[in-house]
């Protein structure tokens, strides 16, 4: 398959909107809520008052919760956390499916959970397509069996090869599915490990990501299928402005514009490549991102439309907010 090549077109800087979402977030206090045994890492405190403060900062009014890996199944803190936003956030919880009742999703939802996410490190499944595919599949027939409520299913997974038979779980599946961090698409500073190669197209990519990347965005063009614009950092070693995800960014955009959200992925945990070898219960530092810079950056990236779309319209929509008919 030719490599393509897209336009590099530079549009003006634009500010975050109001109403803005971040819709791929943390909240880790152990002191309050402690971490689950066999966790795969143990990150440092990171405060509601800490994620407030953060939010102000950048401009973003909505928050998604993403449940923390390492609180296992137990969504205690997430119920916690969004009890006190009083019904103005939105959260992504972990199930065991072989316990999880009717009653239980209904508390989930009555709370403001409006997605899973899969946990493919404890499942086993981040190397194994098999394995993920099963994992979305009797996740979606059981929320199909409960009703849904305009739920969706959130995976991260770094395989663009694997896309190929992902497709038609997606098609397949009775909700929406969500794709974290850029589909991990590596830019190509990571994939060559340095720190100055910007290559603006997929030629660095072998023949079978480059029909898994194709396949990715027939799928997106589809409609059932999300992409999380978060976390350049796991993508890319060009910090604060990430420019080898420019191409990708708008590959991923003008598939689809009404399928993209951004997400900070704050407190901003360690890459799973940096973690090899570490004990799983040391305390983990996060990482040092400038949030506002990246920001920046990827608005040069997008149009006033889309701009305003991954912001506001869409996560809105995907997480089932009735912001926009409030305001109508």
């Amino acid at each position: 398959m030719a490599s393509v090549s897209l336009q590099t077109k530079t549009f003006p800087k634009k500010p975050v909107p109001p109403g803005a979402w971040d819709t791929h977030h943390h909240i880790f206090e152990p002191h309050r809520f402690p971490y689950a045994k066999g966790r795969h890492f143990t990150p440092a405190p990171a405060t509601l008052e800490d994620l407030q403060a953060f939010e102000s900062a950048i401009g973003v009014d909505h928050v998604c919760i993403a449940h923390g890996l390492s609180y296992g199944p137990d969504c205690s803190s997430l119920l916690y956390y969004l009890g006190l936003f009083g019904g103005e956030a939105r959260g992504i919880c972990v199930l065991d499916l072989e316990s999880v009742t009717d009653e239980l999703l209904d508390e989930y939802h009555a709370a403001g959970v409006r997605s899973v996410r899969l946990d493919f490190n404890r499942h086993k499944a981040m190397d194994n397509v098999d394995v993920q595919a099963q994992l979305i599949d009797a996740t979606s027939k059981r929320l199909a069996e409960w009703g849904s409520h305009r739920w969706s299913i959130q995976i991260q997974q770094p395989h663009l090869e694997f896309w190929s038979h992902l497709r038609e779980v997606v098609h397949r599946s009775s909700v929406p599915i969500v794709v974290d961090h850029f589909a991990l698409v590596a830019g190509s500073s990571y994939r060559a490990n340095d720190h100055s190669t910007n290559i603006q197209n997929e030629s660095y990519l072998s023949e079978a990501e480059r029909v898994g990347l194709e396949t990715l965005c027939e799928t997106l063009r589809n409609g059932k299928l999300w992409m999380k614009l978060s976390a350049p950092y796991r993508c890319s070693n060009l910090a604060p402005e990430y420019n080898d995800l420019r191409w990708i960014t708008r590959r991923f955009v003008q598939c689809n514009p009404r399928r993209m959200v951004w997400g900070s992925d704050w407190p901003h945990t360690q890459r799973h490549k940096d973690r090899a070898g570490r004990s799983t219960t040391s305390v983990e530092p996060f990482l040092k991102i400038d949030t506002r810079a990246w920001i920046e950056s990827l608005s040069r990236w997008m149009s006033d439309d889309e701009w305003h779309l991954m912001w506001v319209d869409n996560p809105a929509l995907l997480y089932d907010y009735q912001y926009l008919q409030k305001q109508a």
